[in-house]
């Protein structure tokens, strides 16, 4: 898990810190169902969403910089589609991260929406 971490960059911390912020919430929405709890959820999800963009855009510049310098030392066409194809792998861990605190923010979120009675008024302050 370490290095599944380490490989998407330094994105993973933004990610980690805003994922468990709405994990966080919609623990809270599970437990005790609230109107006024979604929206802050919602706003969370998408602050998730932005940051993995912009986590996987930073590494895919970094894959891309790394096989311009690779290019100009004159590295054969086999050694670049390699770091071409780990590079891509390592873009991918950003998404597959915030996919995980996502399903299991919006799961719990399900459970809130189960447990609040529909004519029941909001619960949460």
């Amino acid at each position: 898990m370490i290095d599944f971490f380490r490989e998407g960059g330094w994105g993973m911390w933004t990610i980690l810190v805003f994922g468990m912020v709405t994990l966080g919430a919609a623990l809270r929405f599970a437990y005790s169902p609230g109107r006024k709890t979604l929206p802050f959820i919602i706003t969370m999800s998408i602050t998730v969403l932005a940051t993995t963009a912009h986590a996987t855009w930073s590494d895919l510049a970094a894959v891309f910089a790394t096989l311009a310098r690779f290019i100009e030392e004159g590295k054969g066409a086999d050694e670049l589609r390699m770091i071409l194809y780990e590079g891509l792998k390592e873009c991918t861990r950003p998404g597959c991260f915030a996919g995980l605190f996502l399903t299991l923010s919006w799961l719990l979120v399900s459970v809130g929406m189960l447990r609040q009675p529909a004519d029941a008024p909001s619960s949460n302050p």
